[in-house]
């Protein structure tokens, strides 16, 4: 990581730790059979790493200020699915009673079209294309345009229905994204761990490059870890989180789920590791 993990999150959002040991424990009872202190320190350390995923995106989100070298080496853009789809807030999944993760699965897709289009006007030179409301869709057909030329490859590897969904509005009038800039993986997809062991690498992505994955800030918390465990690319390919910031009534909450995940996907079903895949985060 860049910049060192620091304590953003308002005081009175920041998951207890003693509280996520103690339901862990609940849980399972394999935990008593690793060190206390150690169990701890790998809650500890994974609050604030969310927490520091979370000042990232909210700085992020509303336009990537990011240098332009930093943009010029993206070679390739991940986005693990959410909950709902772009067409809906929810689906019939885990998610679909907290408000806090509704629109999730649009919002991963909005902020990557967003970084693939700043990629490709980095590497275009040409800019943002900009003018008069009379002249909106010639601009947004010339973005088009731009992203098909310089834009890095996406790709996307989610359920059936959210495959689906994906594929139908990269098909509709008005999408800048081009329908074969985008790599849909279709793979009986249930869980995280099913994404990561059926992603490939775009054919024209280069060891230099960096490929980015987007997510909401919590979930890069088993990503990373679950990348480390079973990595689907050459080790050393550099990887670049740009996280979608959680809502603000969702922060703690979700935060304080991914914790619990990650201790059972490292000590029970031994899928993840305590220490991250290497990365960095703008």
């Amino acid at each position: 990581m860049e910049s060192p993990i620091k304590d953003i999150i308002e005081k009175g959002q920041k998951p207890d730790p003693t509280e996520i040991y103690e339901q862990a424990l609940a849980e399972s009872p394999v935990y008593k059979n690793f060190s206390q202190d150690e169990i701890k320190s790998l809650i500890t350390t994974s609050i604030d790493e969310i927490a520091y995923l979370e000042e990232v995106g909210e700085k992020d989100k509303a336009k990537f200020e990011i240098p332009d070298d930093v943009l010029r080496r993206i070679g390739a853009i991940w986005i693990f699915s959410g909950p709902g789809t772009y067409d809906s807030p929810t689906k019939d999944d885990k998610y679909n009673t907290f408000p806090w993760a509704r629109w999730m699965d649009r919002d991963r897709l909005n902020h990557a079209a967003l970084l693939a289009r700043k990629v490709a006007e980095v590497r275009s030179g040409q800019g943002p294309i900009i003018g008069s409301l009379e002249t909106l869709q010639e601009r947004k057909e010339k973005t088009r345009q731009m992203i098909e030329e310089f834009g890095p490859q996406i790709v996307y590897n989610g359920t059936q229905l959210e495959d689906d969904t994906v594929a139908s509005v990269l098909s509709r009038d008005g999408t800048i994204i081009p329908e074969d800039k985008v790599d849909i993986i279709r793979e009986n997809i249930a869980i995280t761990l099913d994404q990561i062991r059926t992603f490939k690498l775009p054919d024209n992505f280069e060891p230099d490059q960096e490929l980015a994955l987007i997510t909401h800030a919590p979930q890069f918390l088993r990503i990373t870890r679950m990348l480390n465990a079973n990595p689907p690319f050459p080790v050393g390919t550099k990887v670049r989180l740009f996280p979608v910031p959680t809502p603000a009534i969702g922060k703690r909450e979700y935060s304080k789920m991914e914790v619990l995940g990650l201790l059972k996907y490292t000590y029970v079903d031994h899928v993840a590791t305590a220490e991250p895949y290497p990365f960095q985060a703008s």
